[in-house]
């Protein structure tokens, strides 16, 4: 019965295999590059046991892996500075994000002119203010600041708001925007505004001259992760109207207090749009932009702030110029990091 029975089964037995070698042979010329003559099979007939996602599945893991080693190496490279670092960068059109002590609220001094510089713009284009609309500033107007910025307000002028946010953003200048914070109603209509765009850890409390002079004890404050935020949200659109926000990136892109400080390391002509903060005596080295990456890849949004750090000033530079150097090169070299 047994030999009965192996003879019947033999023609099923012999059609399984010629399948199985036809199937063998299939995959083979799939996999030798579908040199001509070899029939390339349907992605219906390859065996479901060979998984056809396996190189897309390693992607985010391998994604996973390099931002694991970029928040390694923003720790590595911040406890060096001996005081208080946060570190916070988002990868702008895909939203992949690292951070090292990015919640930290930390002191912003000039970074707070860049969330100033967007309620400016956001009462202009709600039709409150004008950017052609000029404002008078005296020589009692003046606040304390760089000398080449006191420079500017010898005698009264008239300057415009666009002016005004040029010269707030690019040089710094702290008279300016005093000027502008009082147009918008005060350091509370800046913090009204960042809640509600969601932000709720950048605190702004204080002109610059109430500051300087005491008269404000806390410093405005803000959050890295929150200011990166607020970053991605203005490159894609999501805040401002085209022409203010080309005005806004325009400024920061002419900016000239951070030549050393985000822009420090990176290869030389990479776009950054930047908004720096310094405190006497290097209290505080700060720097916020936006880096375009090459070939089509992107921007980071990076926010650096360092408080109470041993080293000096220079070495602080450095340390940003670090820190973003590391962001680029992790991102240029990352998979699956290009614009979308």
């Amino acid at each position: 019965m047994n030999t009965f029975s192996t003879r019947k089964m033999a023609p099923a037995v012999l059609a399984a295999a010629f399948v199985s070698v036809l199937s063998i042979a299939g995959l083979s010329s799939c996999s030798n590059g579908g040199r001509a003559g070899a029939a390339s099979p349907s992605p219906s007939s390859i065996p479901s046991s060979i998984p056809s996602s396996t190189a897309s599945a390693a992607e985010p893991q391998a994604t996973e892996s390099v931002e694991a080693r970029l928040a390694e190496r923003f720790r590595t490279l911040s406890e060096r500075a001996g005081g208080e670092v946060g570190v916070a960068l988002i990868h702008v059109e895909t939203g992949r994000s690292v951070a090292f002590k990015g919640t930290s609220p930390l002191p912003l001094f000039s970074v707070f002119k860049l969330p100033l510089a967007v309620a400016v713009l956001k009462d202009v284009e709600e039709g409150r203010l004008r950017l052609d609309q000029k404002v008078r500033v005296t020589p009692d107007d003046v606040a304390p600041g760089a000398q080449m910025n006191i420079e500017l307000w010898g005698k009264p002028v008239e300057r415009t708001v666009a002016e005004l946010l040029e010269l707030s953003i690019s040089r710094s200048d702290n008279t300016s925007t005093d000027k502008l914070l009082q147009l918008v109603g005060g350091p509370s209509v800046v913090t009204e505004r960042m809640r509600a765009l969601g932000l709720r850890n950048i605190e702004i409390r204080a002109t610059v001259r109430e500051f300087a002079s005491g008269r404000k004890e806390h410093p405005n404050m803000g959050t890295p992760s929150d200011l990166v935020q607020l970053l991605a949200r203005l490159q894609r659109g999501e805040v401002l109207q085209a022409p203010q926000l080309s005005l806004l990136l325009g400024a920061m892109e002419r900016a000239t207090t951070g030549l050393k400080r985000l822009r420090g390391d990176l290869p030389a002509g990479t776009p950054v749009a930047d908004k720096t903060g310094s405190g006497a005596a290097g209290k505080v080295t700060n720097d916020v932009g936006l880096i375009t990456l090459p070939d089509g890849k992107g921007r980071l949004a990076m926010a650096v702030l360092v408080s109470g750090s041993k080293l000096s000033v220079e070495a602080q530079e450095k340390l940003i110029a670090e820190l973003a150097r590391a962001a680029y090169d992790a991102h240029v070299a990352a998979p699956n990091h290009g614009a979308q």
